[in-house]
C-alpha cells in the first residue's frame, strides 16, 4: 500500500535529519564508497582516516567545505582491486596524474 502525501512528507523530514548525524554521514559514506569499489573489508579502518584529514596527501592544499568543490575531501583508492591509497583533494583526485611513486598507506589485504 503506497505512502500517503502527509506519511511521506514524515519520512523525507526523518531521513533528512537522519542524513546530518554523524552515524547518517557515516552510513551515506560507507553506502558511496561501496559502489565506487572501495575494498569493504578496510572501511572501518579508512574512514577514521578521511575523518581526522585536514590537507591533501598529496598536493598539500587544506581541505574546506563543500562551497569549494576543489579543496572537498576525496577517498583515492585503485580501482582495479579497490585498495585504499590516500585521502586527496577533489583536484587530486580527479587529474590523471599517474600514482606510482605516490607516498601511498599501505594496507594489508584481509581477502
Amino acid at each position: 500500500m503506497p505512502l500517503s502525501r502527509e506519511q511521506q512528507d514524515k519520512s523525507n523530514a526523518w531521513q533528512r535529519k537522519y542524513h546530518k548525524t554523524e552515524k547518517g554521514k557515516k552510513t551515506e559514506r560507507k553506502k558511496k564508497w561501496k559502489k565506487r569499489g572501495l575494498d569493504m573489508d578496510t572501511f572501518y579502518y579508512v574512514y577514521p582516516i578521511f575523518l581526522n584529514a585536514t590537507h591533501c596527501e598529496r598536493c598539500g592544499v587544506k581541505f574546506e567545505d563543500k562551497n569549494n568543490h576543489r579543496n572537498e575531501k576525496c577517498m583515492d583508492h585503485c580501482h582495479s582491486t579497490g585498495m585504499f591509497r590516500n585521502i586527496v583533494c577533489r583536484y587530486c583526485n580527479t587529474n590523471v596524474i599517474p600514482h606510482i611513486g605516490f607516498n601511498s598507506i599501505s594496507i594489508i589485504n584481509t581477502a
